[in-house]
């Protein structure tokens, strides 16, 4: 009788003896192989052929190591990360995104951190020292009455004052639901590398519109008061 999770044993052991090597990469291939393999159950097919037929799709394990030897440098990531962030469309930047399959999940992580890293600093050093002295500057201008322009800037600092006080627990929920993605859902490699360029996106946007309206609203109260 056939064994699934012996073979899927067996399977590994072989990818290893032929050079892939890393517990997340195989276990990102695992998943890719037990998701095909069920959805073959689905459509019919019977366990021990659908295996086969998975093992065979994924492909040889000589032509994923040298695949994964094509992946591109950080250096490389972090310069079409940049050219995307900056609006700017590359068709190799496509190709270098698309590569490969089986990144790190530590790669994924520390790629995403270094974009968001200077951006949460800068956010912070605008909490503390910069949107205190804009709500001084806004009380001296007395330019309240200017309804749809005071709407975005009290928005724009009540949402930076609710970072500075929660972003502790707001980080430490987004920590806890990553880790359980990571420890409960087999398919979650498969979507963790756009998702957290998304978020990555959105929070550098984020941060970047609410330090232009920093910039915009200082403008401003600094023409009221002349």
């Amino acid at each position: 009788m056939f064994d699934f999770d012996q073979a899927i044993e067996k399977w590994r052991r072989s990818m290893e003896e032929k050079g892939v090597r890393g517990a997340e990469i195989l276990d990102e291939l695992e998943s890719h192989l037990r998701d095909g393999v069920e959805e073959q159950l689905q459509s019919g097919t019977d366990l021990e052929q659908a295996f086969a037929l998975e093992v065979q799709r994924i492909g040889d394990a000589s032509k994923l190591k040298l695949e994964y030897k094509k992946s591109v440098t950080m250096g490389e990531q972090i310069k079409v990360g940049a050219l995307i962030f900056a609006g700017i469309t590359s068709n190799d930047g496509a190709n270098i995104m698309n590569m490969t399959q089986t990144e790190p999940r530590w790669a994924t992580y520390l790629r995403s951190a270094a974009f968001l890293g200077p951006v949460i600093v800068l956010w912070a050093i605008c909490a503390l020292f910069v949107v205190p002295k804009l709500q001084y500057l806004l009380q001296q201008a007395n330019i309240a009455g200017e309804r749809n322009f005071w709407k975005l800037t009290h928005a724009n600092i009540l949402t930076v004052n609710y970072f500075r006080e929660y972003g502790w627990m707001l980080a430490s929920l987004i920590a806890c639901a990553l880790a359980t993605l990571e420890w409960r859902f087999r398919t979650w490699p498969r979507y963790r590398r756009a998702t957290l360029g998304l978020l990555t996106f959105a929070m550098n946007l984020l941060v970047l519109l609410s330090i232009f309206m920093m910039i915009l609203t200082a403008v401003v109260a600094a023409a009221a008061r002349s």
